[in-house]
């Protein structure tokens, strides 16, 4: 079972539960935020692996932010070391949109009418990309042991 972190920040409840079931059936941990204000605790609770992050948000929200833009500005500003992806998951994938997102660091923008599917893959991707480097080198190797015919007196006891 995978103990990756994704952070759904979506104000549509319906969407919210389907995310939620779909993405901890797959084994990650989720943690959902219909608002902007319950998305930056849940930062600060824990920095999720990946945010999927929608761009129209609830309008009474008390920071008084609704743009999924300005949840992304927050996000690098006040947690700039953070190694956390982002995919853009929303209606609004205007022209300019993608560019927007790419230049703010932005994994991927995926449209909501083209399904869950492209998503799940871009969160795939996504959380695959950002794996450290070190996970695919060797673990190091046991000290090599003594010849078979070595005499006995360079053998070294060990106690603990």
């Amino acid at each position: 079972m995978s103990n990756e972190h994704i952070l759904i920040v979506e104000d549509t409840a319906l969407v919210m539960i389907l995310l939620r079931s779909r993405l901890t059936a797959d084994g990650y941990e989720v943690t959902g935020a219909g608002k902007v204000a319950e998305a930056l605790h849940a930062m600060r609770t824990r920095m999720p692996d990946l945010v999927v992050l929608d761009l129209t948000l609830f309008d009474d929200d008390p920071t008084g932010l609704t743009d999924g833009f300005a949840v992304l500005s927050l996000l690098r500003l006040r947690y700039p070391e953070a190694d956390t992806a982002v995919i853009i998951y929303s209606a609004n994938t205007k022209p300019g949109v993608e560019m927007r997102a790419k230049a703010m660091g932005v994994f991927a923008v995926i449209d909501k009418n083209d399904g869950v599917v492209p998503l799940l893959t871009a969160i795939r991707a996504a959380l695959d990309e950002r794996k450290p480097r070190q996970a695919a080198l060797p673990a190091p190797s046991a000290p090599p042991a003594p010849p078979v015919s070595a005499p006995l007196s360079s053998l070294k006891l060990v106690t603990s």
